[in-house]
């Protein structure tokens, strides 16, 4: 599992498993609001959606930002 400590210049791809709601999370943002040593995993399993109301059930994907600031 990647904590998040190891990818502070990255992104977090997440997508509802029912609505298909996106949201792309900056990494380092995240840490802030929870601690280093939480894995993508668990911020996926603890992710809720407000327009339908599910937690857990998505995908998530790690996007590399390149030096040009654009993923």
């Amino acid at each position: 599992m990647t904590r998040l400590s190891t990818i502070p210049q990255h992104q977090l791809s997440i997508t509802c498993g029912l609505c298909k709601h996106h949201t792309l999370l900056e990494v380092a943002n995240l840490i802030a609001v929870v601690e280093g040593d939480t894995t993508a995993h668990e911020v996926r399993q603890r992710a809720r959606w407000n327009n339908c109301g599910v937690k857990g059930n998505n995908t998530y994907q790690i996007v590399h930002k390149g030096a040009s600031g654009v993923a």
